[in-house]
Order: structure tokens, then sequence, then C-alpha cells
């Protein structure tokens, strides 16, 4: 009960965290291109990790056969995910996204039951279904603007991410075991951020955007931003996925743009309609569903 407990925190708190992140990064993104802000971020966020585990000390280390399959998920998640989530969008316009977001929020839940043995109640998956449609229903609310396009090349990009983020959340479920989840985000991190890295030096030129992050105040702002997504997000989305079923912990990480709306309205004046606080009142309903079949 009180893992359950801590896990239902975490992913609540990881999906806060995204939320406030997001916020954050919106302003950032418009100093820097999307893979320089990747690469910075993520340089930063292994630092970060660094420092804390230079101080902490965890004593629950990763062992060694467990390593390789932290590193396949940060590959998939971080740099993959990442990077065919940025060539969707830039095809489909976000309309189209959320739609294939929902679908990927399904596939994990069939690869949790099938890969590790999961099986949710029904209450549990009444509350997956709520919280997925009401997530979806505002993700949808809230890019009514943009266009909807459907390039192929754009479906196939789409489909890859959602692949790629959803098997990275099983492997690191695996790879987990009775590791601490701040080696594991780290591990993950440096995978990922290697990846992205030698993908940038081949393909991406980002000699124009250091000047930027060389900015004290720009470059302050960011790491508040990757440390809020770093120790709020990746790291406690591993805490709930290694405390709770992987079903249950992703459809909770998955309620950001719930916790969005506040806060976009506050900090970016952006308008929020009464579709969209029924749906969150809904995904809150769901949540608690989720939270009293622990």
């Amino acid at each position: 009960m009180v893992e359950a407990s801590i896990g239902i925190a975490a992913a609540l708190g990881s999906s806060a965290s995204w939320a406030v992140g997001s916020i954050l990064f919106a302003q950032l993104g418009q100093r820097l291109r999307p893979v320089a802000l990747t690469l910075a971020k993520g340089a930063i966020s292994l630092v970060l990790l660094a420092a804390v585990l230079a101080v902490a000390r965890p004593a629950s280390a990763v062992p060694p056969d467990r390593l390789g399959l932290l590193i396949v998920s940060g590959i998939l998640g971080i740099a993959v995910g990442d990077t065919l989530f940025f060539a969707a969008l830039r095809r489909l316009g976000a309309s189209m996204l959320v739609l294939l977001f929902a679908l990927g929020q399904a596939l994990t839940i069939i690869l949790a039951v099938l890969r590790l043995g999961e099986r949710p109640s029904f209450v549990q998956y009444v509350g997956i279904a709520i919280v997925t449609a009401s997530v979806t229903a505002v993700l949808w609310l809230r890019s009514t603007r943009d266009s909807r396009r459907t390039e192929i090349a754009g479906l196939l990009f789409g489909l890859g991410c959602i692949v790629g983020m959803s098997v990275s959340v099983i492997i690191a479920k695996v790879g987990l075991g009775e590791s601490g989840a701040l080696h594991a985000t780290f591990i993950r991190m440096v995978a990922g951020v290697v990846c992205i890295g030698a993908f940038t030096l081949v393909f991406g030129q980002i000699g124009s955007d250091l000047k930027a992050v060389l900015d004290p105040r720009f470059a302050a702002r960011l790491t508040i931003a990757v440390a809020v997504v770093t120790f709020g997000g990746f790291w406690l989305s591993l805490v709930a996925v290694k405390n709770i079923d992987v079903s249950v912990a992703n459809t909770l990480t998955s309620t950001e743009p719930i916790f969005v709306l506040p806060l976009a309205t506050v900090y970016l004046r952006e308008r929020v309609t009464f579709a969209q606080v029924l749906c969150a009142i809904a995904s809150i309903m769901g949540v608690a569903l989720l939270s009293l079949s622990q």
C-alpha cells in the first residue's frame, strides 16, 4: 500500500513537473532550435544528476546485467522518441498527433499486459479510459487552431515516436528491478544525450545557438527548467514505474495537459474554455479511480 501511494504521488508529481517545464521551455524555445535545446537540456541534466549522485551516494546502484536495458530505454525514449516527435509535429500539426498519442497510451497498456504480465482490474481499466479520453479531449480543444494534415511521412514518424516511447517505458520497468531510480535516470539520460550529440555532430549545426546558451540570464533560466523536468519529470516517472504497474503509472503521468491549463492561464494568459474545465474534472475522477483501486 505504501509503495502504491509513493508510485501514484510520483506519477502525478512527474506530470505536474512536465507541465511546469513545458511552460518554461515554451519561452526558452523561442531562442533555441529544437535540436539545440534538446542537447543543452540533456547536457545540463547530466551535470545536475551527477552532482546529486556524488553528494547523495545512493546505495542501490544499477547492476551490470540491467545496464544494457536502461541504455536501450534511454536511446528509444529520449533520443529517438523526442526526435520523431518533433518530426511528426512539423508534418501533422498538434491535433493529429494528439490522436496518435492516445493510441500510444493504449499500446503501452497492451505491452505491459503482454510483456510484464500486468492485469489491471476493471475499475483500473475504467480509470485509464477516462483519463486517456479526457486528456486527449483537452489537447484536441487546445489545438483546434492548428492545421490538420495527414502526410504519410508524418504518420510514420508519429507511429515510430509512440512505439519508441512505449517500448522504452516497458524496457525501463524491466531494467529497474531493485535498482535506484536516480541511477537509472542518469544512465538513460547519458544514453539519450550521447545519441542526440552524435546526431547533431553528423547532421546538425548548433554554432549559432551557442551565443544564447552562454548568455548568463538565459543559462540560469534554462538550468531551472532543466532541473524541474529532470528531477520532477524523468526521475519521478521512474519512481512511479518502479512502485506501481506501468499501465497505471503511464496513465497518471499523461495528465500533464490538465496541469498545464491553470499554468497557461496564469503565466501565458491563455483562455480556458468551459469544455476544457469539464475535461479536467473528468480526468481527476479517472485519477481518483486509479488511486482508490491500488
